[in-house]
């Protein structure tokens, strides 16, 4: 018998090792329980079978063990922004240059991403067999089904590059299936959300607010778009989600909690920021990102490249600041409070107390000294999502994780419009304000961003800060191909006080010619004569 492809394992049968029952996986969704005719009977049952799709969507931090490389966050620790050291996941073999076909990660995202892809098209093809008495949400659950089809779409392609789009359960003579082209990938996709969105509320009420939306899929097609390069056609899509008048940026009604930090944290969780997010997707924030003292494994240490990024009060880069400035803002990050507050609402620092901690990296024999087997790497730990109500049990955390929000749609169409070089338009300044405004930094001054060129450095770094550690940062400097300068640098951490030098924690390696896409899994290659790896893997 033929070996069958990785698609089709995923796609057709679900479950690979259950070869033998092939002919069961084609006519039924549970293979141990009932077939089609007797499933697809009941609302329940396309809520359940929903609920299913809905399954592999993002998390933030580990917390969904079916699904170990959908950790969002943790993706920063293949870019500039941080390190990772888990005892669990390979990211860390991305930026040395050790990743290949056979990095688990790569076959696990890509099997699992077909997998959904599956069930949302075995809903779509049996939903109409249940009754259901309003028919207008009958309706709404197939369309959410197409949406999160499209989602999973998206995210092969920012990762793998064009991949073979698959609308429907392919049968055993459709196994090999051929990648689609670029242009071929993104039509589909957007034309997927355009008939979504169609039949989609734009609001829900807060129990169903987790639900694919009108502004959900708009907010993909920004994302999708913006990483394509159609300006235009992301601006488009961007607009659409601004001009639905439903979301705006958070702002705290807790005066104990800033306006930016509160979106982490309980304070904030329920806010009209949020457009994509999955419900308890930072079940175990706390344990994963925390210090070893307050019993987390530091996981995902932030760099020195994040932290040194963050301007002054005064709207100012430290390198635009003298020698001396500089040498004391990087040996002291929080140096008179004098920083972006989206640093300390992002980034725990050496000296901090958090909760009932004074982290000291630097102190030999500390718990949370530097290098230590669960501790920070470089001095830095990540606090975005670290509410100290976790503390106690953190690996119960009830946080959701917010896989795109508003400030990112507002920053993707700020983007477009520059490289579109209408950088005169008003709205560029007009919500870079807006974004400024909230985490309390100045406006941008005009008299010196006042060029295509100086507006785009300072979008870059806007996006940067503005949405640290939250998944972003791999596909922007994939976008920008800055990402072949950046990860051909050492990774630095914090400023050692014995040696007045940063640590170095690795020598990156970044291979323009190769690593802006990652490779094909080789288990698809070798059981898919049809399929074509990406150049030089």
């Amino acid at each position: 018998m033929k070996r069958n492809s990785l698609i089709l394992l995923s796609i057709i049968f679900a479950i690979p090792f259950f070869a033998a029952c092939k002919k069961d996986f084609l006519v039924r969704d549970n293979p141990t329980a009932t077939t089609d005719e007797k499933w697809w009977k009941l609302e329940t049952d396309l809520q359940s079978a929903l609920g299913g799709i809905y399954a592999g969507l993002p998390t933030g931090s580990l917390g969904n063990y079916d699904y170990m490389s959908n950790c969002r966050m943790h993706l920063a620790g293949t870019t500039d922004e941080a390190v990772f050291r888990g005892n669990y996941g390979d990211w860390q073999t991305y930026p040395v240059g050790l990743a290949t076909s056979q990095t688990n990660s790569v076959y696990e995202i890509y099997r699992n991403s077909y997998l959904f892809i599956r069930k949302a098209s075995r809903f779509l093809e049996n939903y109409n067999r249940a009754y259901v008495e309003d028919a207008n949400r009958k309706n709404r659950y197939a369309c959410e089904a197409r949406a999160l089809r499209a989602w999973y779409h998206l995210d092969l392609f920012l990762l793998y590059g064009p991949i073979p789009i698959v609308n429907h359960s392919l049968s055993p003579n459709e196994q090999f299936a051929k990648r689609s082209s670029r242009e071929e990938v993104i039509a589909f996709i957007a034309a997927e959300l355009d008939t979504a969105a169609a039949g989609l509320p734009a609001t829900y009420s807060e129990a169903d607010a987790y639900r694919m939306s009108k502004g959900t899929c708009y907010a993909l097609q920004t994302l999708l778009y913006l990483n394509a390069g159609d300006y235009a056609k992301c601006a488009e899509a961007a607009r659409k989600v601004i001009d639905l008048n439903v979301y705006e940026l958070h702002h705290s009604t807790d005066a104990a909690v800033g306006n930016y930090a509160s979106l982490f944290s309980y304070s904030g969780m329920i806010n009209k920021e949020r457009i994509f997010f999955r419900v308890r997707g930072q079940k175990e924030a706390f344990f994963r990102f925390g210090p070893k003292s307050l019993s987390g494994q530091a996981t995902t240490s932030p760099t020195a490249a994040i932290v040194n990024t963050y301007e002054t009060l005064q709207g100012k880069t430290i390198n635009e600041l003298g020698p001396d400035s500089i040498a004391i803002y990087q040996a002291d990050p929080a140096f008179k409070n004098n920083r972006d507050p989206r640093l300390a609402a992002s980034v725990l620092l050496p000296g901090e107390t958090f909760v009932n901690r004074k982290l000291e990296p630097f102190k030999v024999g500390s718990p949370d000294q530097i290098g230590l087997t669960q501790s920070t790497q470089t001095g830095f730990w990540i606090k975005k999502y670290l509410d100290p109500q976790d503390a106690g049990t953190p690996w119960e955390g009830s946080l959701n994780f917010m896989i795109i929000r508003y400030a990112e749609v507002l920053l993707s169409y700020v983007e477009s419009l520059v490289e579109m070089n209408d950088w005169q338009n008003p709205d560029v300044v007009r919500y870079l304000n807006m974004i400024r405004s909230r985490a309390g930094m100045p406006d941008v001054d005009v008299s010196r961003y006042n060029s295509q060129a100086s507006l785009r450095q300072l979008v870059r770094r806007e996006r940067q800060v503005e949405l640290a550690f939250e998944g972003q940062r791999l596909f922007d400097i994939r976008r920008w191909k800055t990402a072949e300068i950046l990860l051909n640098e050492p990774a630095k951490g914090a400023i050692d006080p014995a040696t007045g030098k940063a640590v170095i924690i690795e020598q990156r390696k970044f291979n323009a010619a190769r690593d802006y896409v990652w490779p094909i899994p080789l288990v698809e290659l070798n059981a898919n004569p049809n399929m074509e790896q990406n150049p030089n893997w």
